[in-house]
């Protein structure tokens, strides 16, 4: 019997977890399905990589970490997959200040609520800057309101002037909810839906530009060009705005809400430790970065301190882009409670990467929900898809999944409209 998809080609364009999600949801409905991905691997920005401690070696994430609370397509997945998710035995939603001792996590806490709380009353195009300096007029603690500051802008990946309001709803969640990472790495997750697609992965594929047309697309590679029923275009927001590096079709509307958005600029930090810590979680309030030591498959805690600082101030003030030796001399003074190994740190920098340009993406100030809806809107046979894409999750690794689901399921209803 022959099925209304079984004559549709469609090309996903990023094979990060947008992608492959697209990707492998329409190949379970049939769809000639291929993949175009510019790097040497599947991932994206979700990448894992072992390194070496004394104590044997340990797997890192150089991207997206934590499973959160409310993956739940991530989780389904992962199931799908026969992956399993480790505690970390610490809590993502809960970071000691190192630089203030006096300062505990239930008076963060408190003033994040009260934060969130405020950010709700203020008038649309409001940042959280706006909402901290009213905050501050409150007779709040100035500590405590920088600490909050300083937790969005790590978190966001962006100046606190650059972010709506309400991103404060998610940096006032201070309960100690668990913490999971996939049992050998997260990366494994995109291994593993790259596996059912097989060959029509295709590595190296630097697409220069996509033609939409009604009835189809047209897709042109550095060496090659097709023409598809259907194209998910499923790249970073960076390279998505960048016209000079891939010519997309778009629309004002669209032009207007990617406008919306804030480019995150992130870096990530590991260093080896000659003693196995316990669990923990401390923010650099002026250095705008946190560190945290967790479990790993092995139940044990790994030997491994990792960090992660948000805001391209951030970066260009300890010049991670440069050398990671700067950041390593303050995460050790931050950290004095752990014993280090004597060997080079690991940074990664996403903004430097040419397939990301940076991590992910946070709405502005200037964002409107109906606006913001446009982005996954398609034109002609052209479809949209990824973390800065979806409403809910915006810039989390469960957003771009959701978000190529979604991409999947339009393409099926207008195939199936079509027949």
């Amino acid at each position: 019997m022959t099925r209304p998809t079984d004559h549709v080609r469609v090309a996903v364009l990023g094979a990060g977890f947008a992608g492959l999600a697209a990707a492998t949801h329409l190949d379970g409905a049939g769809v000639d399905v291929t993949v175009l991905e510019a790097r040497d691997r599947v991932g994206g920005r979700v990448w894992s990589q072992r390194l070496e401690t004394p104590f044997g070696s340990s797997v890192v994430e150089r991207g997206a970490e934590f499973v959160l609370d409310g993956y739940d397509l991530f989780r389904e997945i992962a199931t799908s997959l026969g992956l399993r998710l480790v505690d970390s035995g610490m809590s993502y939603y809960v970071r000691e200040l190192a630089e203030h001792p006096d300062i505990t996590t239930d008076l963060v806490a408190e003033a994040g609520t009260r934060a969130a709380r405020l950010a709700r009353t203020m008038p649309a195009g409001s940042s959280v800057l706006d909402v901290l300096g009213r905050l501050g007029w409150l007779d709040v603690d100035p500590v405590l309101v920088e600490a909050l500051r300083s937790r969005v802008e790590v978190s966001n990946a962006v100046d606190a002037s650059e972010v709506a309001a309400s991103a404060l709803d998610h940096a006032a969640s201070f309960e100690p909810l668990p913490s999971h990472r996939v049992d050998g790495g997260n990366q494994r997750l995109a291994l593993g839906l790259a596996a059912r697609l097989g060959d029509r992965v295709r590595l190296g594929q630097v697409v220069r530009a996509v033609v939409a047309r009604d009835g189809g697309a047209l897709v042109r590679t550095e060496d090659d060009e097709a023409w598809l029923d259907h194209v998910v275009v499923a790249l970073p927001l960076s390279l998505v705005r960048d016209r000079d590096l891939v010519e997309l079709p778009t629309t004002p509307a669209r032009e207007r809400a990617l406008a919306r958005l804030a480019q995150g600029h992130a870096a990530k930090l590991h260093l080896p430790l000659a003693a196995t810590p316990a669990t923990s979680a401390v923010l650099s309030v002026p250095c705008r970065f946190w560190t945290w030591t967790a479990v790993d498959a092995t139940g044990g805690v790994a030997p491994v301190l990792n960090g992660f600082m948000g805001s391209t101030a951030a970066l260009d003030r300890l010049e991670v882009a440069t050398s990671g030796r700067r950041w390593a001399r303050s995460a050790k003074a931050l950290r004095a409670d752990l014993t280090f190994a004597d060997a080079e740190p690991l940074v990664s920098t996403w903004r430097d990467d040419p397939w990301a340009r940076g991590a992910y993406a946070s709405p502005s100030p200037s964002a409107v929900a109906d606006e913001l809806a446009l982005l996954e809107e398609p034109i002609a046979g052209v479809h949209f898809a990824g973390e800065y894409a979806e409403p809910e999750h915006t810039g989390l690794m469960e957003g771009a999944l959701r978000s190529g689901r979604r991409a999947a399921q339009r393409i099926l209803a207008a195939v199936t409209d079509q027949n």
